[in-house]
């Protein structure tokens, strides 16, 4: 007998690699990585920030899959979730290279870049698997175990074509099988001491009869058996006077009643599967395992054949007979005088002439005109009812989609003041595989990028698909209401209490409004109707009226987006930033400018003018991007190093006077008035960087 496999142990790590017939799910093992890698990219920076580093891990390795030659390979799980469905599609972008394990393989080039020529094997006889830097952000930085559906026989398979693989991978010829077998979708087996030891389980899940000669001979169902004569049975040498003893039956306890088969579920993704199969009134319950996937139908109809051979096997019988019959040894079927049952030789030994066998009685369909379809619909038919794999989590393989982005101009967010320009990115896909995508920014009008960080999870994208009316600012607005659709069904608006709003919850931006909502009434697939709602939250009063249909709609969380620290330069120039997460190969770059709202100073209210003598004192209280909530008896914070305001004396829409104060009031003198003719006064509070927040955000007042 030659050796187990014609691969070298020394090649892998862990895990023997298994010998798979048919089709079959089975993990992979380790046998060459380069380790993981690690990349660094920086972002942000300025005068007033420092820069952040995000590091992006991957890895490059081998896993050997089968110690024989295989077609090819289907699905692939990574930590027990798809990343590679039956088609071939992988659903986040992987470089794979598959050898086969043919006896001409050539030498892998990444792994002899790596290791050198010299040094590196061509793994012939060995099927495996090579993965190019693969991701592995989603796998807690780390290789993960990935387990392969491996396709070594194109069709379907029984028991029998396993037992000649196993002898193929062995490289052993001298093995003879025939008859009928049960059949299953795959099988694998382990690396163990023998050849006998690799057999013995399937051959008896078969029930199978092995003889040996010049080789094995395994022969499975549909044997008739050698015809032995009637009157034969009684063999013994002159004066012998004992009786031969016939038949006898073991006691029902003796045997199992119910049977319980172990197999991998081909319905369930080859997860762990039962069936149990029971004659009415035996008790005992023997459990037996197969390491071979099945349909649910195929292991009922097999646990159904291996109880009816346990049953039948009680039946005992010795016979003895004449030398010439000393070619019959264990495993040989006989029939004796005609009759349709059919015994298998448990035990032969050769005394004095006289050949003396002890017989078990098989099962009847083994002796059918047609075995295989007998032992294919027979149990199942003798079970009445067609057998079931349960229910199990599946998780399907979804495709990857190309990633959405939007760049939000923002004001500043809950507790927080930024020195520096700062943009928003947010992003999704409409479908219900995406998990993360990376970010590259750049600044050189698309020459080059630079990695920004990834963005997770991905956030609530949506259109307005009614109009939300002009309201105030001041309070709740407890009569609009807005009803927006969200891209995907996996997304979902809930509402929150009050107290839960007003500290911050369930902030949404509608067109450039950012509103805050209490209640969120589902109305069909992806659609919501909110109400209870607060306006021009953070400094966006000014685009709470009018509104129109179709506008964006957006849930803003912070911890689903990232921030775009740019430096005050920037101010007014372009970037460019696009997608590298799954699927984004073909994704057209996303263009902003940078405005830096989150340093624009909140416009001043409670304008008031009244007349002094001839002059017109008007007076304001301030508001402050470092404080958004009204406080009782004390002044928004200064968020800047000194306080200015900016003064416009209006007539018929254009300028006609601008002043300046530290404080806030200013004196509209009577000469002025005179002078100019000014109608109308409008102030602004004024950012050290970015100077006086936009005119129309600015608060005005009637001179008259």
């Amino acid at each position: 007998m030659g050796p187990w496999v014609n691969v070298s142990e020394s090649w892998y790590y862990g895990e023997p690699i298994p010998i798979i017939s048919g089709r079959m799910r089975t993990a992979g093992n380790l046998i060459w990585t380069s380790g993981i890698s690690e990349t660094a990219a920086t972002s942000g920076g300025g005068k007033r920030s420092g820069s952040t580093t995000n590091y992006i891990y991957s890895a490059s390795f081998a896993v050997g899959l089968a110690a024989r030659a295989i077609i090819g390979v289907g699905r692939i799980w990574a930590d027990g979730r798809p990343v590679r469905d039956a088609g071939g599609g992988f659903v986040t972008p992987i470089v794979m290279r598959l050898h086969t394990g043919g006896a001409d393989q050539p030498v892998d080039p990444l792994i002899a870049a790596a290791e050198g020529v010299d040094g590196t094997p061509a793994y012939r006889g060995l099927a495996y698997a090579v993965f190019e830097d693969l991701p592995v952000a989603d796998y807690g930085n780390r290789i993960p175990n990935l387990t392969f559906e491996i396709i070594a026989d194109d069709g379907a398979i029984d028991a029998g074509v396993a037992i000649a693989g196993i002898a193929a991978a062995a490289v052993y010829a001298g093995l003879a099988v025939s008859g009928g077998f049960p059949a299953m979708t795959a099988h694998i087996a382990g690396r163990v001491a023998s050849l006998a030891d690799a057999l013995a389980p399937l051959i008896a899940i078969a029930d199978a009869s092995v003889q040996s000669h010049d080789g094995l001979a395994v022969t499975g169902s549909g044997g008739v058996g050698i015809e032995v004569p009637g009157g034969a049975g009684d063999a013994h040498r002159p004066g012998d006077s004992r009786p031969a003893e016939r038949v006898r039956r073991l006691a029902a306890e003796s045997v199992a009643g119910t049977l319980e088969l172990s197999f991998y579920d081909v319905s369930r993704d080859y997860q762990p599967g039962l069936q149990r199969v029971r004659q009415l009134g035996a008790a005992p319950v023997e459990g037996r395992a197969i390491a071979a996937a099945m349909t649910p139908v195929e292991a009922n109809a097999l646990a159904a054949q291996l109880l009816a051979a346990a049953q039948a096997a009680r039946a005992r019988a010795t016979l003895r007979l004449a030398w010439r019959h000393v070619g019959l040894v264990p495993g040989s079927l006989v029939r004796v005088g005609g009759s349709a049952e059919v015994w298998r030789v448990r035990e032969a030994r050769f005394e004095n002439f006289i050949v003396h066998l002890d017989l078990a009685r098989i099962p009847a369909l083994r002796a059918a005109s047609d075995p295989a379809a007998a032992l294919r619909a027979g149990p199942v038919a003798m079970l009445g009812r067609v057998a079931d794999g349960g229910r199990s989590l599946a998780v399907a393989a979804v495709l990857a989609e190309a990633t959405e982005l939007l760049v939000l101009d923002l004001p500043g967010l809950e507790g927080e003041m930024p020195m520096t320009p700062r943009l928003w990115i947010a992003g999704t896909v409409s479908g219900a595989g995406w998990r993360r995508a990376g970010v590259a920014i750049s600044r050189d009008d698309g020459a080059s990028y630079a990695t920004l960080g990834v963005l997770e999870g991905g956030s609530v994208f949506g259109t307005a698909l009614t109009v939300l009316g002009d309201s105030g600012c001041a309070g709740w607005d407890r009569f609009s209401s807005v009803e927006v659709e969200v891209r995907s069904e996996r997304d979902w608006l809930e509402g929150l209490s009050p107290k839960a709003v007003l500290a911050g919850g369930n902030l949404a931006l509608v067109g450039d409004e950012l509103i805050q909502f209490s209640a969120a009434q589902a109305l069909g697939p992806r659609r919501f109707r909110l109400h209870g709602l607060l306006r021009g939250r953070r400094g966006t009063e000014a685009a709470a009226t009018g509104h129109r249909a179709g506008v964006r709609f957006v849930l803003i969380d912070p911890q689903r987006m990232l921030a775009i620290e740019a430096p005050l330069e920037m101010l007014g120039r372009m970037g460019r930033v696009k997608a590298i997460g799954a699927g984004d190969a073909d994704t057209e770059a996303v263009t902003f400018t940078v405005a830096a709202a989150a340093l624009r100073q909140l416009a001043p209210v409670h304008l008031t003018a009244r007349r002094v003598g001839g002059d017109l004192l008007v007076s304001w209280v301030r508001r402050s991007r470092a404080g958004f909530g009204w406080m009782d008896f004390v002044d928004a914070p200064l968020s800047e190093a000194r306080e200015a305001f900016a003064i416009s004396v209006m007539r018929d829409g254009r300028v006609v006077q601008q002043a300046s104060s530290p404080v806030p009031h200013f004196v509209y003198a009577a000469a002025d008035i005179a002078a100019d003719g000014g109608t109308e006064i409008r102030v602004a509070q004024c950012s050290a960087d970015i100077g006086p927040g936009p005119s129309p955000e600015s608060p005005s007042i009637n001179c008259f």
